[in-house]
């Protein structure tokens, strides 16, 4: 635990100490909504998939030369954001070295404070990290994601 009350817990993945770099997300949500004091719906027509509480995080591994898509169930809260938002965790890993570069678990910082009915509702004691060098992912599940590998196409660059 880091001097500030953060603490980080290994989440090893097959990409935990990859480049990556953050490609897209797509969360199930709802497409329809009940308005039942105005006796109405309000529905769109969106191609999103099963209507679900599931959320996919695509990034691209340098190592790996693939994407790599992570896909959580059961999610209360997620926040992607630039990394100059992560200032507390960044200062608290300096002090007490995170598990791992890229994919980890953390808890006892500022959001988990701001966001704590999402924390009771998940029964979960940390949340899912993906550290990116621009943008990050942090999500609170129930379960650890599916991390699967994507092929990608790799073309090599010519220089003159």
């Amino acid at each position: 635990m880091s001097s500030n009350g953060i603490e980080f817990a290994p989440w090893p993945t097959e990409v935990e100490n990859d480049e990556l770099i953050f490609v897209g997300v797509k969360y199930g949500g709802y497409a329809k909504t009940e308005f039942v004091q105005e006796g109405l719906s309000l529905e769109l027509e969106l191609d999103y998939g099963d209507e679900s509480d599931g959320l996919e995080v695509t990034f691209i591994s340098r190592e790996k030369k693939a994407g790599v898509c992570f896909s959580f169930d059961n999610v209360s809260a997620f926040r992607v954001l630039d990394e100059h938002g992560l200032v507390e965790l960044w200062s608290a890993s300096s002090s007490t070295p995170r598990p791992a570069q890229t994919t980890f678990k953390v808890k006892g910082h500022k959001w988990q404070d701001e966001s704590e009915l999402s924390w009771v509702m998940s029964s979960c004691e940390y949340s899912f990290m993906v550290a990116t060098g621009s943008n990050c992912l942090e999500v609170i599940a129930n379960c650890e994601p599916t991390v699967t590998l994507l092929p990608a196409t790799v073309t090599k660059q010519i220089t003159h």
